[in-house]
């Protein structure tokens, strides 16, 4: 037989999961599902010394004497007997031996507790004459019938296992058993035995098993929001690898045939990374069912024999009901990690030039919150390569890092390590600069065009922005300032008096200009396609989020007791996005893209800090302050 995974369905206590039939001579696994002995045995074959549950999966040791030795489960034939009560009072025809004479050619009249089950008429009759039938309790067919009286509420004589014709009258608790009268003289005697009235017992184990399974609603509660969250992060899962998918098929489309090749070989890195995690979340989510499939049970069992079972029920399966809820009550669920649903693609920002990689697929998680951040290196502050005022910064296609000196009217470059590489003379004073994929170098410089230079420091070309009402910077007093390149490659210019944001394509084509409330006097760009701007320290403190079309959806709000100046920022794939506080001591602060929600603070181990950029698959941070830079690495 093929391992089943768990499940959560409700199923009928009596229906046999192997077989989904009755259930016959009922065994049950220390889970308590149970089982038909014969489906049972069969399930077993070919296993040595475990079997394994088919509903929960949990492996138990098969007794010595084989798959018969299990608990026989007289609970699931009470629940029979109770169904087949039902059918006999709704089926008047049916035939059923006289519980007190034995016939089986009268129809049934009634029901007796003393003779424990359906009588004829005639005996009705008779116990309602003799005085040896006062005890009896017999109810009419009709009131049975009609609903007057529950079926539940039948009783039955239970008789001993051992002594067959004694009545189950006391239960040992000192061997945990059911005992009758001759139980107490053999082999549970009162002298060294503790006996209790079974009726006494019942309402001790009744109010106990309640309590334990009042004790699980708050393990209940947390398996089905668990259940429920892990759903939530597989659907995010798909619907971020679906996303990363489209980016991919965009970027192939504009490459055509020459990214077929690349096309594919990321796909089948994302196939393998979101199927990795399915995986993972799958075997999270099985476990969380498990505990659900054996909660449902536990309770569903417990609660009917508590409501419904006789005080031959309760104590029989007691101790099992007893074991089973105190450790599902104090299960501990691991907790379900959202960060799973972390895939990305990360575009090339494919140009007018042709190139034969779309991008990346990034899979690599990050803890919940802004981690630990520590510096891992600072240079830039001695000799030629010294900043004199640092600004914007920006990582070339080589890794390098490109800032904005404007005391030395320069760009200058630095390898990682903080090995100084180049210097590209501006004209003016250089506000920020932004690399595109093909190497080019874009960078404001507080007048009234923007500057392309290639990767040998060459001016290439220039060009001005557009106002909203279509008006060129080169002729009225402009400042260019801000400077993004968003997901589209296109290029976010910030013009500082006239507060708008100019959307240009690589080459300099203008295609939209909108009026925002700031000066952009910074500008980045989040995964999610929205735009965040702040001020220059000087004009204001407010940090506004943008969508795609310019329209404001969030204002920042500063961290609690942080007087704070905040200028640049750069965003993660996570959609997160990181804010420097131009102070000394300042701060490198944490906040959500999507809805501007304070996340926490990476550090407060900078001066001055005027340039931020991820680096290493946004393990490290570069931080520019004015006269020197700083690495911060994400403690892993």
């Amino acid at each position: 037989m093929a391992e089943s995974k768990p499940t959560s369905n409700n199923k009928d206590l009596t229906e046999c999961g192997i077989c989904l039939c009755t259930i016959e001579e009922p065994k049950a696994l220390p889970c308590l599902h149970t089982f038909c002995l014969k489906c049972l045995t069969k399930w077993a074959e070919g296993k040595k010394d475990t079997i394994r549950c088919p509903i929960c999966v949990q492996d138990f040791s098969i007794p010595g004497d084989g798959v018969k030795a299990f608990r026989t489960n007289f609970f699931i034939n009470t629940l029979k007997d109770r169904q087949a009560t039902a059918m006999t009072i709704q089926s008047r025809d049916t035939v059923v031996p006289c519980a007190s004479c034995g016939a089986v050619d009268e129809r049934v009249e009634g029901h007796c507790s003393g003779c424990g089950g359906f009588i004829c008429g005639g005996c009705i009759a008779m116990h309602s004459k003799l005085k040896t039938f006062s005890n009896h309790k017999v109810i009419p067919y009709e009131d049975l019938k009609s609903g007057k009286v529950d079926v539940r509420n039948l009783s039955q004589k239970k008789y001993c296992q051992i002594h067959e014709e004694q009545v189950v009258r006391f239960y040992c608790e000192t061997c945990g058993v059911l005992t009758c009268r001759d139980c107490t003289v053999v082999d549970h005697p009162a002298s060294s035995h503790s006996l209790v009235n079974l009726e006494s017992a019942s309402k001790g184990h009744k109010k106990e098993i309640e309590q334990l399974i009042k004790g699980c609603d708050a393990i209940k509660i947390k398996t089905d929001n668990a259940h429920t969250e892990i759903d939530s992060v597989l659907d995010q899962l798909v619907g971020n690898a679906a996303t990363a998918e489209a980016g991919i098929d965009e970027s192939f489309n504009e490459a055509m045939k020459l990214l077929k090749d690349s096309r594919n070989k990321l796909k089948g890195e994302l196939t393998k990374a979101v199927s990795d995690r399915k995986k993972q979340l799958d075997a999270q989510k099985d476990e969380v069912m498990i505990q659900q499939t054996r909660l449902q049970t536990a309770l569903q069992m417990a609660t009917e024999v508590v409501k419904t079972g006789s005080d031959y029920d309760l104590a029989l399966i007691y101790t099992s009901l007893k074991t089973n809820l105190t450790e599902l009550r104090d299960v501990k669920l691991a907790p379900v990690d959202k960060q799973k649903a972390a895939v990305h693609f990360k575009s090339a920002h494919i140009g007018q030039e042709t190139t034969q990689k779309l991008g990346s697929v990034l899979v690599k998680q990050r803890k919940e919150g802004v981690g630990v951040w520590k510096l891992d290196r600072s240079f830039g502050d001695v000799g030629a390569e010294k900043l004199k005022y640092g600004r914007g910064v920006a990582i070339t296609q080589e890794g390098d890092i490109a800032v904005a000196d404007r005391g030395d009217s320069a760009v200058k470059i630095y390898k990682k390590d903080g090995q100084f590489k180049s210097s590209i003379k501006i004209p003016g004073s250089p506000w920020n600069v932004v690399v595109s994929s093909d190497g080019k170098l874009f960078v404001t410089n507080q007048t009234k065009t923007v500057s392309v230079y290639d990767g040998k420091g060459n001016l290439k070309h220039q060009f001005p922005t557009k106002s909203p009402d279509n008006v060129s910077s080169d002729t009225q007093d402009t400042q260019h300032m801000g400077l993004a390149i968003d997901n589209y490659n296109n290029l976010l210019v910030g013009v500082k008096k006239q507060k708008y944001i100019s959307k240009h394509q690589l080459d300099g084509t203008h295609i939209v200009s909108f009026n925002v409330t700031l000066e952009p006097s910074f500008i980045s760009v989040s995964h999610d396609d929205n735009i965040i701007v702040s001020q220059a320290a000087d004009i204001g403190t407010d940090v506004h989020i943008l969508n795609g079309n310019g329209v404001h959806l969030h204002t920042l709000k500063p961290p609690q007791d942080v007087e704070w100046n905040p200028v640049a920022m750069c965003c993660t794939l996570s959609n997160e996005m990181y804010i420097s506080d131009f102070n000394t001591p300042g701060g490198i602060y944490c906040y959500s893209t999507k809805t501007g929600a304070y996340i926490g603070c990476l550090t407060k181990d900078v001066s001055f800090p005027v340039g931020l950029a991820l680096i290493d698959e946004e393990e490290k941070l570069v931080v520019v302050e004015t006269e020197c830079i700083k690495i911060f690495k994400l403690q892993i």
